[in-house]
């Protein structure tokens, strides 16, 4: 999965525009060939546009000679302009190269992607059809982030705006000073209209809980360079924008309602525990989380109201991932990695379960579920372990013919209502396999199920047809 932060050029030694451009002078008249040691060495510098430009101007005359440099040159480009001071001149100019090279090349992949999207966004433009054609080399995860990451940025500038819009209302308002509890580093906020305050204020806080509270003021709502742990509990919070501070590691929503539209959490790299119950989020359009980052534990309950299409895709790994009820057939797309994935109380509605997206996942359990409508489970390729507890039903049929398979439990109260008929294991039978006593133990098949003499019959006519 490409990660867009790994792409960013920070000016370590802020150095004048004037040097840096003179010591362009000698790749310019020929006289020096220009390396990508060089070039992220001056864009390490400076981001003034008119040196951005003269580094485009000498790529592309690097590539016009050998096309195969540009793929060294690329990571540059997109650096050259993620999160930096943005010309159109400059733009202009990555727009011509990236056409130039499209034309003496049909290969792109997702750097390209991203180095388009970011010019032709830039540009207010479209992005050129080509680069979502069915023959791009673009995993479609890829181009689900980098779009969120470009409507991650739009959202940011217009919750910004509103913040900017808050501050100078409390500028002239009452402040509400929350203070340690017990001098714990504790704060607690309870049961408080706060419509008489223009902004909240919190000092020297690491833990804070806010608990069934009204009209939380906008200005600086949660801002503190302490902050670790936030739990709102029983709180309306009427479309509020939450920037929360980057030290912030644990997240607890309960029983909270009319969240804002979009919400970003992108900032977040340090988060570790996100907790979501009895929480209503199904008029949020866009949840945005750190990308890349790894989470300890992510649990949301049954009574939760998800967004549909849930994207948890971001995170580069989830080691305990606790979902319950439906909510994980509003999950669109699941990170790279999850180490464990727990689902809980889930009466399938669906025929079909895709659990296909998670690329590396340990272990995979059930419980207290009904599971007999789902036809297939598509697991992930590499699952290591399958538990199945107390699932009242069961599919007729279960595949786990799935390679690196170790373990596989069925135990509890599995299949009382429905039973597994068949299971379908790995053709080693170098497996794991433990069936506590159910009413009808399934009956076991190592690689395939084999034909029935029907089955057998059909197959050998349709060869005979082939032939």
């Amino acid at each position: 999965m490409i990660k867009i932060k790994d792409y960013e050029i920070t000016i370590n030694e802020e150095k004048s525009p004037l040097s840096c451009y003179n010591r362009l002078h000698e790749y310019k008249i020929g006289a020096k060939e220009i390396t990508p040691e060089f070039c992220k060495d001056i864009l390490s510098a400076t981001d003034n546009p008119k040196v951005t430009r003269e580094i485009v101007d000498l790529i592309k005359q690097k590539t016009d000679k050998n096309l195969v440099e540009y793929a060294k040159y690329r990571p540059l480009l997109i650096g050259s302009i993620l999160n930096r001071k943005e010309q159109k001149s400059v733009l202009e100019k990555m727009r011509d190269l990236i056409e130039v090279v499209h034309k003496k090349t049909s290969t792109l992949n997702a750097e390209d992607y991203l180095l388009a999207s970011l010019v032709y966004s830039g540009l207010g433009q479209p992005l050129p059809t080509y680069f979502t054609a069915t023959d791009a080399d673009i995993e479609k995860r890829d181009i689900k982030n980098i779009d969120n990451y470009l409507l991650e940025k739009k959202v940011y500038q217009e919750q910004t705006k509103i913040l900017q819009e808050a501050q100078k209302k409390a500028a002239e308002g009452k402040i509400f000073n929350l203070k340690q509890t017990n001098n714990t580093e504790r704060g607690y906020l309870g049961h408080q209209n706060l419509e008489d305050y223009s902004k909240l204020e919190i000092n020297d806080i690491k833990i804070l809980t806010i608990d069934n509270c009204q009209n939380i003021p906008q200005a600086n709502n949660i801002e503190s360079l302490k902050l670790e742990l936030l739990n709102i509990e029983q709180t309306d919070l009427h479309g509020l924008v939450l920037r929360l501070p980057e030290s912030i590691t644990d997240i607890s929503f309960k029983d909270v309602t009319h969240f804002s539209k979009d919400i970003d959490f992108s900032n977040l790299q340090k988060l570790w525990r996100v907790l979501i119950e009895q929480s209503d989020l199904s008029d949020t359009e866009n949840i945005f989380f750190p990308q890349g980052a790894e989470i300890g534990l992510f649990y949301i309950d049954g009574k939760t109201q998800l967004p549909q299409n849930f994207d948890l895709s971001p995170f580069a790994n989830i080691v305990l991932l606790e979902l319950n009820q439906d909510n994980i057939e509003k999950i669109k797309t699941f990170p790279e990695k999850v180490q464990t994935l727990s689902v809980r109380n889930y009466h399938a509605q669906q025929k079909v379960l895709d659990l296909s997206s998670i690329k590396k996942c340990e272990k995979i359990e059930f419980q207290n579920s009904w599971l007999s409508r789902l036809e297939t489970i598509k697991f992930p390729q590499n699952v290591q372990e399958i538990n199945f507890k107390d699932c009242k039903t069961m599919p007729e049929q279960l595949q786990l013919n799935i390679e690196g398979l170790k373990r596989v439990a069925l135990s509890g109260e599995t299949g009382r209502n429905a039973p597994l008929y068949e299971l379908i294991l790995p053709q080693d039978k170098n497996i794991e396999l433990k069936i506590e006593e159910q009413n009808i133990k399934p009956k076991i098949y190592y690689g395939a199920k084999p034909l029935s003499p029907i089955q057998k019959m059909m197959s050998k006519i349709k060869n005979n047809f082939s032939r």
